[in-house]
């Protein structure tokens, strides 16, 4: 078996760290084992506009002490790697490449949204992104553009994924987790991000074509893309909180729960 250049590696775990923290909200006050989270966001601040109207959350923490030791790894590790990395990266590409980018992996996307909204029994919302991907694809150069955002009954389409559809369906949290690279999660959105994965055609590819070294080829720039911005609502999350471990936490709630309620 061919070994991975150190490389290649080292971008395939910033791409992975960067998906990972992008769950992560503004802080909300709180401490303990188990976050009760109540009221409102601030809606007046622009960065927590997706968090608004957020419903009563419970955090099930029962390995708190574990997760903060790997809470700590990854606090390095998005500190010392995956923040100069946004740094370099934002300076090599600007905006509108940046932009396109993100742009084509959110269009590959397709199969998870469609999946999801039919799961959820919104078809209405399934036959939107249908006509989203094929306006995105035809007249959007292979989604690199958006003009399906430019047709009022195309656009503000609510993001969504499989762990969503699982809280949708009623189905708990269950214990907070947090891994390294991955970041935080639950169990239910564990195997929502698997599913995820499963649905992700950048993931056939890396079957298709099999290979470590073509697998990173293709999900590296998927999730490095979303770096810049996923760094700054960590540290939106995190800097000045008097406990960054909670407040990570009470922030991955919090959006986790604004996801189910869209």
């Amino acid at each position: 078996m061919k070994k991975l250049p150190l490389f290649a590696v080292g971008l395939l775990a910033l791409a992975v760290s960067g998906c990972a923290v992008g769950r992560v909200a503004a802080p909300a006050e709180n401490s303990g084992k188990s976050a009760v989270i109540t009221g409102q966001v601030d809606s007046s601040a622009s960065h927590a506009d997706d968090w608004d109207d957020v419903a009563e959350v419970q955090a099930h923490d029962p390995i708190e002490p574990v997760n903060r030791g790997v809470f700590w790894f990854n606090h390095q590790l998005y500190t010392y790697v995956a923040k100069p990395f946004s740094t370099a990266y934002e300076f090599v590409f600007p905006e509108l490449v940046r932009r396109g980018i993100r742009n084509a992996y959110e269009n590959v996307r397709f199969p998870v949204r469609f999946v999801n909204h039919t799961l959820q029994g919104r078809l209405d919302r399934t036959a939107k992104e249908t006509g989203r991907f094929l306006v995105n694809t035809t007249a959007g150069a292979g989604g690199v553009m958006k003009p399906a955002d430019k047709i009022p009954a195309l656009a503000d389409l609510p993001k969504v994924d499989t762990g969503q559809t699982f809280g949708k369906w009623g189905v708990p949290h269950g214990p907070y987790l947090v891994f390294p690279v991955l970041g935080p999660t639950s169990s239910r959105d564990l195997v929502g991000t698997a599913g995820d994965t499963v649905l992700n055609p950048v993931a056939w590819l890396g079957l298709l074509f099999g290979g470590a070294a073509w697998t990173t080829a293709v999900s590296a720039p998927s999730g490095a893309h979303g770096v810049p911005d996923q760094m700054d609502r960590y540290d939106m999350a995190t800097k000045d909180a008097l406990d960054p471990y909670i407040s990570a936490r009470t922030g991955y709630m919090q959006n986790r729960a604004s996801a189910v309620d869209r």
